[in-house]
Formats: structure tokens, C-alpha cells, sequence
């Protein structure tokens, strides 16, 4: 979702009648990139002041295109495909509201049966966070190898059905554990999720599942642009006049 700024070079030409056709270009290019700077800078101040601890994926996930003279757009927007999972994908809820899309591990979960495909993986009490108040990606991948849902090779693979690893996962320290199932833990009046087992008896909630988490609007994100924009385009362009015209005119001496 970019935030396009666009500017007719017919309006242009308009409001700067003594500008030679030739720089006109650049100058809109260069007050266009610079401002798109701008924004995507106060952008970042905002990311930090609303996201607790924003980790360095989503701090450097903002990505501006800069305008030429031969396509006078600037987009600020967030980059398709970078990493694992498109900044979009976590971010435009937190920009839009409404419910997020489903991560990749929970994807695997559901895909192995053990969520539902309504339900979303949060951390749960006996899970130890890193330092961005995130499961760390090398939990994610140990409990998904016991569970059977890595769907992986190497570090991401299941556990195979050999001897030594059947005996292995009897007494796998992950569990998934759903009430209103078949198995005897069930019973317990404990949340659908991942457990830790700890000792003979006792259980650690790792991952728990609910409903589709729904998020409030909390990263004005177009109306910064909008404000930075109004704030920034008109002295850039000044910026732009004298470097791409005024210093190109003689000087006079007094």
C-alpha cells in the first residue's frame, strides 16, 4: 500500500512560468525525492514511538523510489518480499485496524491439523521472549519439528518415524492440548494451545490459540505522509529552483 506523490509537469510549467522547460524536471524530481524523504523519515520517528521495541525488519522495511525527470512519482511504501514476510502483511493492520493475517508457523500449524483456521498463535506465559517481545525463531522451528508441522528440510524438519525418534516424541517436551479432544489432558479446564511438559505432572502454556485478533488503528501512517507533504513539498521545490536554476545563472558582481 505506497503512498504515491504526484505532481503534472503541466501545473508545474503553470506555476513557475520563467522556468525553462529543460529544468522544470528536475526540479519537480528533486522536491518530489526529497520530500518523500521526509516522510519516510517522520515515519520511522513514528514507528518507534508506537511499536514497542520495533525490531531493525521493520524499522528498515520502508522503501522510497525516488522521481526522475522522465517519471516525476515518488512512492514511499513497504517493501514487497523483504525477508520472510512482507512488512505489509504485519504492518496494515496496524495501519488499516481489522484482524492480521496468518504467519507462516501458523500456517503449518493449521495445515497439521493442530489449529484451526480461524485461530491465531499468541505467546503464552511460560514462553521466554527475545529481545523485541517476540517467540524467537529458533523455539518456533523446535516445537513445530516436534509437532510435525515444519514442513521442512535440515533444522526445519520433521521428526522421522524411526525407532529412536518415535521414543524421542513419547516424550517430546511440546505438546499441542485441546479441550473437548480425545486425549486425557483434555480434560483439564486449561486454553487450546502448546505446552511445555515440565517434569512427570506438570505443564508450561507456550503458544496459546484464539480468535482472530482484531487491531485498532494505531500507525497513522497516510496521515503523516499527508501532513509531511504539505509541510515539505513547496521547500523542496525552492531548493530545487536554486540548485537546478539559480546556480546555473551568471553571477553579477557590486
Amino acid at each position: 500500500m505506497p503512498i504515491t506523490l504526484r505532481v503534472d509537469t503541466s501545473d508545474v510549467m503553470r506555476a513557475i512560468s520563467d522556468l525553462a522547460e529543460k529544468d522544470a524536471p528536475f526540479v519537480t524530481a528533486y522536491a518530489l525525492t526529497k520530500t518523500g524523504q521526509d516522510i519516510r523519515d517522520a515515519e520511522l520517528v513514528s514507528m518507534k514511538d508506537v511499536f514497542d521495541r520495533p525490531t531493525r525488519f521493520t524499522l528498515n522495511s520502508l522503501f522510497l523510489k525516488p522521481a526522475t525527470k522522465t517519471d516525476l512519482v515518488a512512492d514511499v511504501s513497504f517493501q514487497e518480499g523483504f525477508g520472510s514476510i512482507p512488512a505489509w502483511r504485519y504492518l496494515g493492520p496496524q495501519v488499516e485496524g481489522g484482524a492480521r493475517a496468518h504467519k507462516s508457523h501458523e500456517k503449518r500449524l493449521i495445515a497439521a491439523g493442530h489449529m484451526r483456521s480461524d485461530e491465531f498463535a499468541v505467546p503464552g506465559k511460560g514462553v521466554k521472549l527475545d529481545q523485541f517481545g517476540n517467540i524467537p525463531g529458533s523455539t518456533i522451528e523446535r516445537i513445530l519439528s516436534q509437532l510435525q508441522a515444519a514442513g521442512g528440510s535440515g533444522y526445519q524438519a520433521n521428526a522421522t518415524n524411526s525407532a529412536r525418534s518415535k521414543a524421542k516424541r513419547r516424550s517430546s517436551q511440546y505438546f499441542v492440548l485441546r479441550p473437548g479432544s480425545n486425549s486425557v489432558r483434555a480434560n483439564r479446564q486449561v486454553a487450546p494451545g502448546i505446552y511445555y511438559r515440565q517434569g512427570t505432572t506438570g505443564m508450561v502454556p507456550v503458544i496459546m490459540f484464539v480468535r482472530a485478533p482484531r487491531y485498532q488503528k494505531r500507525f497513522p501512517f497516510y496521515e503523516i505522509a499527508e501532513r509531511v507533504f504539505n509541510d515539505k513539498i513547496l521547500l523542496r521545490a525552492q531548493e530545487g529552483f536554486e540548485r537546478f536554476v539559480l546556480s546555473k545563472l551568471p553571477k553579477v558582481r557590486s
